[in-house]
């Protein structure tokens, strides 16, 4: 991997279309994903939630559309081990660390490293010691929008010591509008996961890979998200569903989805195909009074589908060099995520 450019620079917005008339927005603030419209028959249709200008952007803290890292998701108490050595990053959720810290990278200005009509590519250089992460770690996010009505995100990355990293994006979706003023409790959703990961009260995972057989969390046939919603001590502890699952093995090879969303009346699908083993499942649970583009978001108004290595996988090695976030130097780390939209 090439080192690449550190300068910062100013907040700018891209726009990709395909022929079909599908447009994406995104910004190099967070390598963020702004917005998503598609061209229906009853219209165009926004089904990605965003701010209304940059500047609010720059003021959210839901991390709407952001690349989230170093590790996205938590690391419990704020603290890890790699190669016996113990680090001390930043807690900002109580005395635990999430999605990287409180200056994590969806609060950067990535520079843009290379763009044409289909594709943007963002890059970022993070110090050794950011945020009390060891290592130099240099990352290119790419955004391609396809003829397929693919929006494909590739992640790239190396750093030059042993350190965790586990990038995802944090965009949230209604299908129905992200202003059509609807929840996203009708969606229709299925997931291919035989297994949840049991949060404490702090969204920690127990450790415990609960089977999703005769649970609420079972979305293996498709449902729709609020049938089953808040009907469980888990769901309770997080307000809806603020949960990660591990996804099927023979399906994790980025040709098939994992998971699938539809829209209440099913003119708009969204299948989710990706490299990593788990998924984030968050329902927007403290969307509380968020400037969206033209009112203001409230609780389940969008849902996230958050690739990634598992919550604090790198206190948990007991569950297997697949799970582990750990990055060693030296070496070039590829995933790809993909939402593909069918209307």
């Amino acid at each position: 991997m090439q080192k690449i450019d550190s300068v910062p620079l100013a907040p700018t917005v891209v726009t990709l279309t395909n022929r079909s008339g599908m447009q994406i927005t995104l910004t190099n603030l967070g390598a963020s994903w702004l917005s998503c419209v598609l061209p229906l028959e009853s219209g165009q249709r926004d089904v990605v939630l965003g701010s209304p200008n940059i500047a609010k952007q720059k003021e959210q803290a839901v991390y709407l559309g952001a690349t989230v890292g170093r590790v996205a998701n938590r690391i419990a108490n704020a603290q890890f081990s790699v190669n016996g050595k113990r680090h001390n990053v930043t807690n900002n959720q109580g005395r635990h660390c999430l999605h990287g810290g409180k200056d994590n990278f969806s609060y950067r200005v990535w520079g843009i490293s290379q763009q044409n009509a289909h594709q943007v590519a963002f890059s970022l250089i993070s110090p050794d010691g950011d945020q009390g992460f060891p290592g130099e770690l240099m990352v290119e996010v790419s955004y391609e929008l396809t003829e397929e009505n693919q929006v494909v995100i590739r992640y790239q990355y190396q750093t030059t010591q042993a350190c965790p990293v586990n990038l995802t994006n944090h965009t949230y979706f209604n299908l129905a509008g992200e202003g059509a003023g609807e929840t996203v409790l009708d969606h229709e959703l299925e997931i291919q996961s035989g297994y949840y990961l049991p949060t404490d009260l702090d969204g920690i995972p127990t450790g415990e890979w609960k089977n999703v057989a005769n649970t609420h969390f079972d979305f293996r046939c498709v449902k729709t998200i609020g049938r089953d919603f808040l009907q469980d001590e888990d769901q309770k502890a997080a307000r809806g569903y603020d949960h990660t699952f591990i996804l099927e093995e023979t399906l994790t090879d980025g040709q098939h989805p994992v998971a699938s969303l539809r829209s209440p009346n099913g003119d708009v699908q969204m299948n989710v195909l990706t490299t990593m083993p788990s998924m984030q499942l968050y329902t927007g649970n403290y969307l509380i009074s968020v400037a969206g583009k033209v009112g203001e978001y409230a609780p389940y108004s969008g849902v996230a589908f958050e690739t990634q290595f598992p919550p604090n996988a790198v206190n948990h090695p007991e569950w297997g060099a697949k799970y582990s976030p750990i990055s060693q130097p030296g070496q070039v780390y590829i995933s790809e995520t993909c939402y593909q939209f069918i209307f």
